[in-house]
C-alpha cells in the first residue's frame, strides 16, 4: 500500500515537470520560425537555383552594378570640380561667356569670345554647359568644361589621352550618356585640327519617328582644361554640323580666324 502511494505520487511530480517544459520548447521553437520567415521575406517560396531565384539574383546584381557606377561617377565628378577650384576659377566662368545684352540678343558667342558658325543659335545656358540651337532648330549643340587636363596630350600607342585624361575614360562617359539616350557608340578616333590633336567619338540615337540621329563628340585641351563639343543632328546635316563643329574648336584653341566667315559658302 505505502509503495503504491509513493508511486503514484512520483508519477504526478513527474507530469507536473515534463508538461511545463513540453511547452516552453514549442514556444521557443515558433519563435525561431518566425525569425526564420522574416529573413526571408522577398525571396519566399522561391526554390534555390531555379528560374525564379536566378531573376532575382540578376536583379540583385544590377542593382549593386548601378549603385558602385554611381558612385564612381560622383567621385569623378567631385575629382574634377576639386582640380578646377585649386587652379583658382570656377566652372562658370571657363564655360560661359559673359557677352553685353546687345550682342546676346542679335549674336551668338562662343566662350572664346568669336561669334558662333552660322546657324547656331543661343538656347540654354546654366554653369556647367552652353547650349545651342543648330540646323534651323532641328538639332542641338552644346559646349562644355569636362575638367581640368591631368598631363600632356598623347595620340599613339595604348597611352592615348586627352590632357592626360586617357580616351577610353572618355568614351565611357559617352557610353554611358548613349546608355540613358537610347542611343549607341559607333566608332572612336584621333583627328589633327589645326595641328591640334583631337578625340572624336561617333555615336547615333533614335529619333522621333524612327529617325536614326547623328552624334558627334569632340574633347580637346585647351589652356590646362578639356573641352567638350557635342553635336545631335539629323544624318542629312551630319556632315555640315561636323565641319562648324571643327570651326568651334578651331576657335576655343585661339586661332585668329574668325570662326563665322569660315562656315559661309
Amino acid at each position: 500500500m505505502v509503495r503504491a502511494i509513493a508511486l503514484s505520487i512520483a508519477l504526478l511530480i513527474g507530469i507536473g515537470v515534463v508538461i511545463p517544459l513540453a511547452t516552453q520548447l514549442a514556444e521557443a521553437g515558433q519563435k525561431v520560425s518566425k525569425r526564420y520567415k522574416k529573413r526571408q521575406r522577398g525571396w519566399k517560396g522561391v526554390k534555390k537555383y531555379s528560374k525564379r531565384w536566378w531573376q532575382l539574383y540578376r536583379a540583385q546584381e544590377r542593382r549593386k552594378k548601378l549603385r558602385a557606377q554611381r558612385r564612381r561617377q560622383l567621385r569623378l565628378r567631385q575629382l574634377r570640380l576639386a582640380g578646377v577650384k585649386e587652379q583658382g576659377k570656377p566652372v562658370a566662368a571657363t564655360t560661359i561667356s559673359k557677352p553685353t545684352a546687345p550682342e546676346e540678343k542679335t549674336t551668338s558667342m562662343l566662350p572664346s569670345g568669336d561669334a558662333a558658325p552660322a546657324g547656331w543659335k543661343r538656347s540654354q545656358a546654366n554653369d556647367a554647359e552652353l547650349r545651342f540651337s543648330v540646323d534651323d532648330g532641328n538639332g542641338t549643340a552644346s559646349i562644355s568644361v569636362v575638367g581640368p587636363a591631368m598631363g600632356e596630350s598623347v595620340d599613339s600607342g595604348r597611352n592615348t589621352a586627352v590632357g592626360g585624361v586617357p580616351t577610353t575614360s572618355l568614351r565611357r562617359e559617352v557610353i554611358n550618356r548613349m546608355i540613358r539616350e537610347n542611343g549607341w557608340v559607333v566608332n572612336d578616333y584621333q583627328k589633327d585640327i589645326a595641328g591640334k590633336s583631337v578625340y572624336v567619338v561617333v555615336a547615333q540615337s533614335q529619333g522621333q519617328g524612327g529617325r536614326v540621329n547623328s552624334r558627334m563628340f569632340y574633347f580637346t585641351e585647351v589652356n590646362g582644361r578639356i573641352y567638350s563639343v557635342a553635336t545631335n543632328s539629323n544624318s542629312g546635316s551630319a556632315d555640315r554640323i561636323a565641319e562648324e563643329s571643327e570651326k568651334v574648336i578651331f576657335s576655343l584653341q585661339g586661332r585668329s580666324r574668325p570662326v563665322q566667315a569660315a562656315v559661309r559658302e
